[in-house]
Protein backbone atom coordinates (compact mmCIF):
# COMPACT_ATOMS: atom_id res chain seq x y z
CA UNK A 1 0.00 0.00 0.00
CA UNK A 2 1.34 3.54 -1.02
CA UNK A 3 0.51 7.42 -0.98
CA UNK A 4 0.94 9.75 -3.93
CA UNK A 5 1.35 13.41 -3.06
CA UNK A 6 0.34 15.73 -6.01
CA UNK A 7 -0.04 18.82 -7.17
CA UNK A 8 -2.83 19.39 -9.26
CA UNK A 9 -2.82 22.23 -12.11
CA UNK A 10 -5.81 23.72 -13.05
CA UNK A 11 -6.77 25.55 -16.54
CA UNK A 12 -9.81 28.28 -16.03
CA UNK A 13 -12.46 25.62 -17.82
CA UNK A 14 -12.23 23.38 -14.55
CA UNK A 15 -10.78 26.00 -11.71
CA UNK A 16 -13.70 26.03 -9.47
CA UNK A 17 -14.89 30.03 -8.90
CA UNK A 18 -14.14 30.14 -4.96
CA UNK A 19 -10.78 28.83 -5.72
CA UNK A 20 -10.54 31.52 -8.06
CA UNK A 21 -11.81 33.86 -5.92
CA UNK A 22 -9.29 33.25 -3.02
CA UNK A 23 -6.35 32.95 -4.84
CA UNK A 24 -7.16 36.86 -6.25
CA UNK A 25 -8.24 37.85 -3.31
CA UNK A 26 -5.18 39.22 -1.28
CA UNK A 27 -6.74 38.89 2.30
CA UNK A 28 -7.06 35.21 1.52
CA UNK A 29 -4.37 32.02 1.94
CA UNK A 30 -4.69 28.73 0.48
CA UNK A 31 -7.66 27.23 2.45
CA UNK A 32 -8.37 23.50 3.23
CA UNK A 33 -11.23 20.68 2.47
CA UNK A 34 -10.88 18.89 5.66
CA UNK A 35 -13.97 16.36 5.23
CA UNK A 36 -16.76 15.77 2.62
CA UNK A 37 -19.54 13.45 2.25
CA UNK A 38 -18.15 9.31 1.51
CA UNK A 39 -21.26 9.55 -0.79
CA UNK A 40 -20.80 11.78 -3.91
CA UNK A 41 -23.39 11.79 -6.15
CA UNK A 42 -24.98 14.63 -8.27
CA UNK A 43 -24.23 16.82 -5.01
CA UNK A 44 -21.27 17.05 -2.29
CA UNK A 45 -21.14 18.28 1.34
CA UNK A 46 -18.28 19.24 2.71
CA UNK A 47 -16.47 21.74 5.56
CA UNK A 48 -13.35 23.92 4.71
CA UNK A 49 -11.49 25.31 6.92
CA UNK A 50 -10.68 29.24 5.69
CA UNK A 51 -8.27 31.81 6.96
CA UNK A 52 -9.31 35.23 5.82
CA UNK A 53 -12.51 37.67 6.42
CA UNK A 54 -15.72 35.79 6.05
CA UNK A 55 -17.19 38.26 5.04
CA UNK A 56 -16.40 38.71 1.39
CA UNK A 57 -16.03 35.20 0.90
CA UNK A 58 -20.08 34.67 1.96
CA UNK A 59 -20.94 37.39 -0.57
CA UNK A 60 -18.70 35.16 -3.56
CA UNK A 61 -20.17 32.02 -2.16
CA UNK A 62 -23.81 33.76 -2.98
CA UNK A 63 -22.83 34.07 -6.50
CA UNK A 64 -21.99 30.68 -7.24
CA UNK A 65 -24.70 28.92 -9.07
CA UNK A 66 -23.64 25.50 -8.00
CA UNK A 67 -24.06 25.97 -4.46
CA UNK A 68 -27.38 24.92 -2.74
CA UNK A 69 -26.89 26.04 1.33
CA UNK A 70 -23.73 26.99 3.64
CA UNK A 71 -22.51 28.26 6.72
CA UNK A 72 -20.23 29.90 8.61
CA UNK A 73 -18.79 29.41 11.39
CA UNK A 74 -15.98 31.44 13.57
CA UNK A 75 -12.46 29.33 14.46
CA UNK A 76 -9.40 30.78 16.05
CA UNK A 77 -7.81 34.07 15.21
CA UNK A 78 -8.77 35.72 11.23
CA UNK A 79 -10.22 31.92 10.05
CA UNK A 80 -13.62 30.53 9.92
CA UNK A 81 -15.22 27.33 8.87
CA UNK A 82 -17.84 26.76 5.60
CA UNK A 83 -20.33 24.20 5.86
CA UNK A 84 -21.54 24.04 2.26
CA UNK A 85 -23.88 21.77 0.41
CA UNK A 86 -22.96 21.94 -3.84
CA UNK A 87 -24.08 20.39 -7.06
CA UNK A 88 -21.45 18.93 -8.71
CA UNK A 89 -20.75 20.46 -12.69
CA UNK A 90 -19.37 18.41 -15.47
CA UNK A 91 -15.80 20.09 -14.29
CA UNK A 92 -16.12 19.01 -10.87
CA UNK A 93 -17.41 15.65 -11.46
CA UNK A 94 -14.64 14.43 -13.83
CA UNK A 95 -11.88 15.45 -11.24
CA UNK A 96 -13.98 14.13 -7.94
CA UNK A 97 -14.19 10.76 -10.25
CA UNK A 98 -10.57 10.47 -10.88
CA UNK A 99 -9.56 10.39 -7.44
CA UNK A 100 -12.58 9.08 -5.77
CA UNK A 101 -13.00 5.68 -6.98
CA UNK A 102 -13.53 2.84 -5.28
CA UNK A 103 -9.97 1.33 -5.10
CA UNK A 104 -8.87 4.75 -3.80
CA UNK A 105 -8.79 6.39 -0.27
CA UNK A 106 -7.60 10.30 -0.38
CA UNK A 107 -6.41 11.29 2.89
CA UNK A 108 -7.56 15.03 4.26
CA UNK A 109 -7.18 17.33 3.76
CA UNK A 110 -7.45 18.94 0.50
CA UNK A 111 -5.38 21.67 -0.05
CA UNK A 112 -6.40 24.75 -2.29
CA UNK A 113 -3.67 27.20 -3.03
CA UNK A 114 -3.29 30.93 -3.89
CA UNK A 115 -1.80 30.03 -6.91
CA UNK A 116 -4.56 28.22 -8.76
CA UNK A 117 -3.02 24.42 -7.67
CA UNK A 118 -4.56 21.70 -5.55
CA UNK A 119 -2.69 19.68 -2.98
CA UNK A 120 -3.94 15.97 -2.75
CA UNK A 121 -3.10 12.91 -0.99
CA UNK A 122 -4.59 9.35 -1.89
CA UNK A 123 -3.57 5.87 -0.86
CA UNK A 124 -4.39 2.98 -2.33
CA UNK A 125 -2.14 -0.31 -4.79
CA UNK A 126 0.37 0.87 -6.97
CA UNK A 127 -1.83 0.01 -9.44
CA UNK A 128 -4.69 1.98 -8.66
CA UNK A 129 -2.51 4.90 -7.99
CA UNK A 130 -0.91 4.81 -11.41
CA UNK A 131 -4.73 4.41 -13.12
CA UNK A 132 -5.64 7.55 -11.15
CA UNK A 133 -2.94 9.69 -12.55
CA UNK A 134 -3.30 7.94 -16.16
CA UNK A 135 -7.26 9.11 -15.88
CA UNK A 136 -6.84 12.80 -14.57
CA UNK A 137 -8.97 14.54 -17.19
CA UNK A 138 -8.36 17.13 -19.21
CA UNK A 139 -7.98 20.60 -18.38
CA UNK A 140 -5.66 19.40 -14.88
CA UNK A 141 -1.97 18.89 -14.91
CA UNK A 142 -0.99 16.29 -12.46
CA UNK A 143 2.34 16.79 -10.90
CA UNK A 144 3.98 13.72 -8.58
CA UNK A 145 5.41 15.98 -5.30
CA UNK A 146 5.82 12.26 -3.34
CA UNK A 147 5.50 8.91 -3.56
CA UNK A 148 6.08 6.29 -0.77
CA UNK A 149 4.85 3.67 1.77
CA UNK A 150 2.10 4.62 3.78
CA UNK A 151 2.00 5.00 7.67
CA UNK A 152 -0.29 6.48 9.35
CA UNK A 153 1.32 7.45 11.72
CA UNK A 154 3.84 10.25 10.18
CA UNK A 155 0.77 10.71 8.10
CA UNK A 156 -1.51 11.94 10.49
CA UNK A 157 0.62 14.39 11.90
CA UNK A 158 1.66 16.14 8.52
CA UNK A 159 -2.00 16.37 7.38
CA UNK A 160 -2.11 18.84 10.12
CA UNK A 161 0.47 21.08 7.84
CA UNK A 162 -0.09 23.08 4.66
CA UNK A 163 2.27 21.85 1.78
CA UNK A 164 4.23 25.15 2.22
CA UNK A 165 5.03 24.66 6.11
CA UNK A 166 5.72 21.09 5.68
CA UNK A 167 8.35 22.19 3.20
CA UNK A 168 9.89 25.13 5.47
CA UNK A 169 10.21 22.10 8.47
CA UNK A 170 11.96 19.78 6.27
CA UNK A 171 14.69 22.53 5.08
CA UNK A 172 14.84 23.24 8.74
CA UNK A 173 15.39 19.96 10.11
CA UNK A 174 17.91 19.24 7.07
CA UNK A 175 19.98 22.09 7.81
CA UNK A 176 20.30 21.17 11.23
CA UNK A 177 17.91 24.08 12.53
CA UNK A 178 16.33 21.89 15.36
CA UNK A 179 19.82 20.26 16.31
CA UNK A 180 21.39 21.45 19.42
CA UNK A 181 23.14 23.77 19.04
CA UNK A 182 21.45 24.90 16.02
CA UNK A 183 23.28 24.58 12.90
CA UNK A 184 21.36 27.12 10.56
CA UNK A 185 19.39 29.68 11.36
CA UNK A 186 16.18 30.71 9.64
CA UNK A 187 17.63 33.12 7.54
CA UNK A 188 19.36 30.26 6.11
CA UNK A 189 16.02 28.59 6.12
CA UNK A 190 14.39 31.43 4.24
CA UNK A 191 17.20 31.35 1.61
CA UNK A 192 16.25 28.08 0.63
CA UNK A 193 12.84 28.52 0.69
CA UNK A 194 13.22 31.31 -1.32
CA UNK A 195 10.96 33.67 0.87
CA UNK A 196 11.98 36.46 3.11
CA UNK A 197 13.19 35.83 6.59
CA UNK A 198 9.79 37.07 8.36
CA UNK A 199 7.66 34.64 6.06
CA UNK A 200 9.99 31.91 6.85
CA UNK A 201 9.60 31.73 10.56
CA UNK A 202 6.16 31.92 10.40
CA UNK A 203 6.12 29.28 8.01
CA UNK A 204 8.00 27.56 11.16
CA UNK A 205 5.94 28.69 13.63
CA UNK A 206 2.44 27.81 12.67
CA UNK A 207 3.99 24.27 11.76
CA UNK A 208 5.41 23.81 15.33
CA UNK A 209 2.21 25.06 16.58
CA UNK A 210 -0.10 22.51 15.00
CA UNK A 211 2.23 19.86 16.09
CA UNK A 212 2.60 20.41 19.00
CA UNK A 213 -1.72 20.70 19.53
CA UNK A 214 -1.50 17.27 17.53
CA UNK A 215 0.62 15.32 19.94
CA UNK A 216 -0.97 17.15 23.15
CA UNK A 217 -4.58 16.51 21.88
CA UNK A 218 -5.33 19.84 22.33
CA UNK A 219 -8.49 20.80 19.69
Amino acid sequence: MKYLRLRLGQDSAIIHPMHEFVANHEAYGSYRLLQWNPAVGETNTMIFHVEGPPGPYAEALDGVETVLEYEILPADGEAFYVYVRERLDAGARQLTDAFTHGSLVVMPPIEYRSDHTIGLTVVGTAASLQRAFEETPAGVDAEIRRIGQYDAGRMDAASTLSERQSEAVTVALNRGYYETPREATVAGVAEHLGCAPGTAAEHLRKAEAALVHRVVGKE
